[in-house]
């Protein structure tokens, strides 16, 4: 019998991504959506055709939505919460609903666990954000966190409610996840928009981009390696919180070269700055030690370089853009075995 899982906001990169792992190892999935506007014909258009793949509606802002699910999947046996309001720059517009998704949802997640299928194990998606990204700390599980955006305030308190139903006896824990990305990023996210502006530019389809601040360094991986890690935590034998990172930076500027080298243009002909797209509280430096993960969970923090990454990505959207008509995802764990 297949193991089934919830994977709770599938519309995501990281639940899309996830879902593609689970499947392969002969899950079946139930993926949770919130908004009607969400295109589930072409989610399911993702995956081999057949594959054990169920829509729900799930709401983890209320109680009731939750419990209604679960009450409806007793079975589950693994429960990936990806569901959030996962844009950092959009929470300081939006304070309050951020902290109540991102963190009360994680209540009504595992209070309805504890209630309906107590022996479900439980994984919750934290963020680097949480820490303050000072200019020389390497940040591990142990270090403290300074949280400096509504984001990463509302992640911390789903942190303690994972540590708080850990303690009653449920199987749940949370990974620390540095910067990720792969061709399912949204375009509203940082690299995705240079790697896509800059297919775009080389197409003839913009002239510029417009950013707002590049002085910054972040630890990047590709999201499949680390959704594997996600999975890997629920296998433990004992619920464990890991932090999953390379342990090396890049500065924003070097995404933009990256990108706009592999179309063979310099990026500051095509650049704008623009002050309101500035946060009010920037984070400079973050950089993960992942050394736990890579002793117990087999993580490789340079399975893929960065070049590959940025031009991986570069490659899809020029794809994509340019309208070829079939556009094929990375399969990276063919590539980089």
């Amino acid at each position: 019998m297949s193991k089934a899982a919830i994977v709770l906001g599938i519309n995501g990169m990281d639940g899309r991504t996830l879902t593609h792992i689970l499947l392969d190892k002969g899950y079946a999935v139930v993926g949770t959506y919130r908004r009607n506007t969400v295109d589930l014909e072409g989610i399911r258009s993702l995956y081999p055709e057949g594959s054990p793949l169920l829509f729900e509606y799930c709401n983890i802002d209320d109680f009731e939505s939750v419990k209604d699910l679960l009450t409806k999947h007793r079975e589950v046996q693994e429960l990936y919460l990806l569901a959030a309001q996962s844009h950092v720059g959009f929470s300081f517009k939006s304070a309050a609903s951020t902290v109540l998704t991102d963190g009360m949802g994680v209540f009504n997640i595992l209070e309805n666990v504890k209630n309906l299928c107590p022996t479900a194990r439980t994984y919750f998606a934290a963020t680097s954000e949480l820490f303050g990204g000072q200019r020389n700390e390497v940040y591990n599980e142990e270090s403290l966190f300074d949280c400096k955006s509504p984001y990463s305030i509302g992640k911390e308190l789903g942190t303690r409610w994972v540590r708080y139903y850990r303690d009653l006896g449920l199987f749940c824990c949370y990974g620390i996840l540095f910067n990720h990305s792969n061709i399912y990023r949204s375009k509203d996210f940082f690299i995705r928009r240079v790697t896509n502006s800059a297919a775009r530019i080389a197409l003839g389809l913009d002239k510029t981009i417009k950013l707002g601040n590049l002085d910054f360094y972040r630890d990047e991986h590709w999201s499949d390696f680390g959704c594997e890690m996600m999975w890997k935590m629920l296998q433990n034998n004992q619920p464990k919180d890991y932090v999953v990172a390379t342990g090396k930076t890049h500065h924003g500027e070097e995404f933009l070269d990256m990108a706009f080298d592999y179309f063979n243009l310099n990026w500051r002909q095509y650049v704008e700055l623009d002050k309101g797209l500035l946060r009010p509280n920037e984070v400079y430096r973050l950089v993960g030690d992942s050394t736990k993960a890579q002793k117990e969970l087999g993580w490789r923090p340079n399975r893929m370089n960065f070049v590959d990454h940025i031009e991986l990505m570069c490659a899809y959207d020029h794809d994509l853009e340019g309208g070829k008509p079939t556009l094929l995802r990375p399969d990276v764990f063919k590539l980089y075995p």
